[in-house]
């Protein structure tokens, strides 16, 4: 899943075009990974194209630090995903917001490593419940009268029938704090208290997109439900937004800009070589998350997802594969292999990739990441540190920056950039011209500077001999409106994308559309189980399955990035070392649920569920609340019994394989059910002889040889 901010060399599709010249393909479409609940949920409340979390940002982190009062950091750690482009700032912002007194509590299953520096308050929330805890938060307001009537009168549409929802007045179940409690694992107190402070206070929610929460089965009411709890207290007042502490610059729009506003906003989207977001010429193309069931059944229909950004009516689009007039796949292309690793149900995608329908896989890759497996033929490719490149900083929230990047050292082995090798295939096709619109690496270099927007700022001389140019803060900034502040204020010249122009408490498109659907109705529910999901503690399941499982972004990697890292596994949170020497994924337990177990600290350990066996080491912590387990996304795959069990710790190969609803083509990665137990590894060893004979490094982990061939048809790196 490699990029490293490529741009003349971008990966993440740069085969597209070249595809397009010699006849076509079917895409496979990024589906909204990073804000699924927000995409599927949040749209049809608020709008806030693209991605259906608040836009505007602009100048909340001016409007935190001198209006709110409380942040509730929910489902949020800044301190892990600090590659996410916005660097060390949004740690440092909350630092300072507990100097200045602004209180910071934190909603989320695990002491996560932002909690535990900032936290003022930690509460517990047993995984993708969210949805009860702010239903019972609305509850507790409607029955005390503690919100802002008058608001919703003249910014919301059908609170009326969410009121008679949440009240019980609709199917006789009052979602009151003590009806919530032994959903969520929160006491009934805790969610008063919690419901008073936030109705008292100037209240902020910050996420970082999310996290497990949008992420689990029917993600899409927990997003809903926090926006409309946000709306009973005055959306858009100073102090009282939603708040992003990641990828400010993500969408090159101003909106999306927390800090202080640039005097120009910079863009390399005119030479970026990968898959643009904005690419809709695929007449055939399939969600990401419906890739195996596509593959193994030969068809599938859907909902929506032509592209990750799609606006909220694309939701409402019909599509099917294969398309019509289109083939089936037969070839795969792939320069982001990492799908076992960030996606759902990974061990079905080793049944697709090995399915008889798939006649040729062909990978280009850094570092052989898990899908690479499957490739009948690898191409290196080099990194970032190898190519001239040109690029810009909007995301770090220090500086807004314009800098060339001249390669550090020449291309190790017979790597070539992953635009460079799309040039060598479309050179033997006859189609290079066509393909690099007869532009040189160089030529297009210069190109991006002429087209990002700063040619009148620097010129390329200056630029080149100076080695960056910054671009400074825009005059005015001070001036621009705070977030949502022009929506509280005049919601009739200024309002939202719904349907309605406000915040929609009864969805009109969903009720439209969908009148039938009972997993995501107009009005948001909780829902424990359903048609496409059944992952609650009080479904049958549970019985042999009690435990819920979040699966959050890696401390100590990228997706599947650094987990070879030697110095890296040699912390604890990163990696457990094993009674065999073996190096696993840590799973953080519960002492109470550890000792239920029999499971000690250190201890090999089985996370299992119908789908399949993930090996990891046991993690015996209070950081994590009872009756959940942590096992961090992104470990090196290392079948032991390919499909069925992994040693390597990759949890995405035993998470759900349905969508997030019926009509909601998202992916489900946290919030479900499993069981963990003590490994006896010598049993496995005696079964699976040759899986534990591979060769294994003793700090950097599974090592290549003996599944990989070289050009000389030799096993081996």
């Amino acid at each position: 899943q490699h990029g490293e901010t490529k741009v003349v060399h971008g990966p993440h599709g740069c085969g597209r075009k070249l595809l397009r010249l010699f006849g076509g393909y079917t895409l496979q479409v990024r589906n909204p990974d990073s804000w699924e609940g927000w995409t599927w949920g949040a749209k049809h409340v608020w709008g806030m194209q693209p991605m259906g979390q608040q836009v505007p940002q602009t100048n909340l982190l001016w409007d935190i630090s001198k209006n709110a009062e409380l942040l509730l950091f929910w489902g949020c750690d800044q301190e892990t995903t600090t590659w996410g482009w916005q660097g060390q700032l949004p740690s440092r912002l909350s630092y300072w917001w507990s100097e200045l007194g602004i209180k910071q509590i934190y909603i989320a299953p695990d002491c996560n490593y932002a909690n535990a520096v900032h936290a003022d308050k930690w509460i517990p929330v047993l995984p993708n419940t969210d949805a009860a805890l702010y239903l019972a938060i609305a509850y507790w307001w409607f029955k005390n009268g503690t919100y802002d009537k008058e608001y919703l009168e003249t910014h919301a549409y059908g609170v009326d029938k969410f009121e008679d929802y949440v009240m019980g007045r609709e199917d006789g179940v009052p979602k009151t704090p003590e009806w919530a409690a032994p959903i969520t694992g929160v006491p009934a107190r805790t969610i008063k208290a919690l419901a008073e402070e936030w109705a008292s206070k100037r209240t902020t929610v910050v996420i970082g997109n999310g996290g497990p929460a949008i992420r689990g089965p029917y993600s899409h009411e927990p997003a809903r439900l926090q926006v409309l709890c946000l709306a009973m207290q005055g959306l858009g007042k100073p102090g009282c937004n939603q708040s992003k502490m990641i990828e400010w610059g993500l969408t090159n729009s101003l909106l999306q800009m927390s800090q202080p506003a640039p005097a120009a906003l910079l863009s390399m989207w005119p030479v970026y070589t990968g898959g643009s977001v904005r690419d809709t010429n695929h007449p055939s193309f399939l969600p990401e998350t419906l890739v195996p069931k596509a593959i193994l059944e030969g068809k599938c229909d859907w909902y929506g997802c032509e592209q990750e950004m799609a606006p909220r009516e694309n939701q409402f689009v019909h599509y099917k594969y294969p398309a019509d007039g289109c083939s089936q796949i037969h070839l795969i292309w792939t320069d982001s292999p990492s799908w076992i690793t960030s996606w759902n149900d990974g061990n079905a995608f080793t049944r697709a990739m090995r399915h008889e329908s798939i006649e040729f896989v062909f990978a280009q890759h850094p570092w052989i990441e898990n899908d690479c497996l499957f490739a009948d033929v690898i191409l290196p490719v080099n990194t970032k540190l190898e190519e001239d490149d040109i690029n810009t900083d909007l995301f770090g929230g220090q500086m807004n920056l314009l800098f060339p990047e001249p390669k550090c050292i020449e291309p190790l082995g017979e790597s070539y950039s992953d635009y460079e090798i799309v040039c060598m295939i479309a050179e033997r096709l006859g189609l290079l011209e066509e393909y690099t619109d007869g532009l040189s690496i160089p030529e297009r270099i210069k190109m991006g500077y002429e087209k990002c927007g700063a040619a009148h700022l620097v010129s390329w001389e200056q630029l080149n001999e100076k080695g960056y140019y910054v671009i400074p803060v825009a005059d005015d900034w001070e001036k621009m409106p705070a977030g949502l502040s022009e929506f509280y204020e005049d919601p009739e010249n200024h309002p939202l994308t719904t349907p309605t122009g406000r915040i929609e408490f009864y969805a009109t498109g969903l009720a439209e559309h969908f009148p039938d659907d009972q997993e995501r109705k107009p009005v948001p529910q909780w829902i424990s189980k359903g048609e496409s999901h059944q992952e609650g503690l009080d479904c049958e399941r549970a019985k042999k399955y009690p435990l819920l499982v979040i699966s959050n972004h890696p401390r100590w990697g990228v997706h599947a990035q650094h987990d070879d890292v030697t110095w890296l596994r040699e912390i604890e949170t990163c990696k457990i070392k094993g009674p065999d020497g073996y190096q696993y994924q840590p799973v953080w337990m519960h002492p109470v649920d550890a000792a239920a177990r029999g499971i000690e600290h250190g201890d090999v350990v089985s996370v299992f569920n119908e789908r399949g066996t993930v090996l990891g080491g046991a993690y015996i912590t209070e950081r994590v609340m009872p009756g959940a387990i942590s096992m961090d996304h992104g470990a090196k795959y290392d079948p032991i019994a390919l499909g069925e069990i992994d040693r390597g710790g990759v949890i995405n190969t035993i998470v759900p394989g349905n969508i997030t609803s019926k009509k909601a083509c998202g992916m489900v990665v946290s919030g479900f059910l499993a069981e963990v137990e003590k490994t006896d590894l010598e049993a496995l060893r005696k079964k699976y002889p040759e899986a534990f004979a591979r060769e294994c490094h003793v700090t950097a982990g599974p090592c290549l040889a003996g599944i990989v061939e070289n050009s000389t048809g030799k096993k081996g790196a």
